[in-house]
């Protein structure tokens, strides 16, 4: 899912109580990470090293206020669940908190900094801070708004994975729900998703660097690089071929490599593949294989237009991204081979397109 398809679903999308209290955990465990990695950091490297000047307790504030808002997400996401209204007030409190104190970090940083590229302009680093702080602004206006329209329920809390007597039945040909049956759509040997994975690759790394940079000195990096970036940048390519547990009980009738993205995150050729069976598709990136069968994603677009940028499958399975959207040299021809095999399947099991 790109900017504007994030930007897009919380504008027009139907309010889901399940995808919006799984984003408020997210937006929690990302908000712990950063508290984190602002403590850490700052003590591999020393300030009177560090080009930013940062104030010495930093550190501390930093770990308490992003603490602080983690928790707010926390409780906000199991209130929701449970279809509280404390809970949609306290994830818009949430997510204002989060806008301040991203600006705030962002004034902190700047103000006592002295960059080596001090020599561009000032307006094109005043453009570039406007489009960095506008990422977080308007999904967070959007959201906001997106989480004020959540259906509130004054019966007990309400469990979005368990069926009910109320709950719409699935329709014919359609596989029951369930964490027990997240392991048919999600695979992966990391207890995670993409996005942790991601961000792991790239976190755990540099903090082995910024700590043998402080026991070995500048000697260490060149023996750390090489196997680093063998591991972010070849090992997710060569793991995307390695067969997955849905390959061995299918037959590949076509299979494409390009790039993608999944929420805000994106990727380039050669980071995501996607394998096309007879009875649905599997998208693999970055460690992850999801598997989306054609009865349970949603209805394809016809054609792509020109500006077009991929193909959009949109689905809502355990453990599966609700939008993954893969692109690639050939974008027309991929959405060709996967209409005519869900139009196949759906016409087979008598299943309404």
């Amino acid at each position: 899912m790109s900017f504007f398809d994030l930007i897009r679903d919380l504008r027009t999308s139907e309010p889901n109580v399940a995808k919006a209290s799984k984003a408020m955990a997210v937006i929690g465990w990302v908000c712990l990470f950063i508290g984190a990695w602002n403590f850490i950091v700052p003590s591999l490297m020393p300030f009177d090293r560090n080009p930013f000047h940062l104030p010495p307790n930093y550190p501390v504030y930093s770990l308490v206020a992003f603490s602080f808002l983690c928790a707010l997400f926390f409780l906000s996401s199991r209130g929701i669940r449970n279809g509280e209204s404390w809970g949609k007030g306290l994830g818009q409190a949430a997510v204002v908190l989060l806008v301040v104190t991203i600006i705030g970090l962002l004034v902190v940083v700047f103000s006592g900094t002295h960059f080596p590229f001090s020599a561009f302009p000032a307006p094109v680093l005043i453009i570039f801070s406007i489009l960095f702080v506008g990422q977080f602004i308007v999904p967070a206006w959007f959201g906001i708004r997106y989480l004020g329209r959540l259906p509130v329920t004054e019966s007990a809390s309400v469990n979005p994975g368990r069926r009910t007597a109320a709950s719409p039945q699935p329709r014919a040909g359609a596989i029951p729900q369930g964490s027990q049956l997240a392991a048919s759509y999600a695979e992966s040997p990391f207890p995670f998703g993409a996005g942790a994975t991601f961000i792991a690759l790239l976190a755990v790394p540099m903090l082995g660097i910024f700590a043998a940079l402080q026991v070995f000195g500048t000697q260490a990096v060149p023996v750390l690089f090489v196997p680093f970036f063998l591991l972010i940048f070849i090992g997710p390519v060569l793991y995307n071929r390695s067969t997955s547990s849905f390959e061995e009980r299918r037959t590949i009738l076509a299979s494409y490599t390009g790039g993608g993205s999944i929420f805000l995150m994106n990727g380039s050729w050669p980071f995501f593949r996607l394998l096309v069976y007879a009875d649905g598709v599997e998208i693999r990136f970055m460690f992850h294989r999801y598997f989306i069968p054609y009865d349970r994603m949603e209805d394809l677009p016809e054609k792509l237009g020109f500006f077009s940028t991929g193909v959009l499958f949109r689905s809502d399975l355990p453990k599966v991204p609700s939008s993954i959207r893969f692109y690639g040299f050939r974008s027309k021809v991929v959405l060709a081979a996967v209409q005519e095999q869900r139009k196949r399947f759906l016409a087979k099991n008598e299943v309404g397109i």
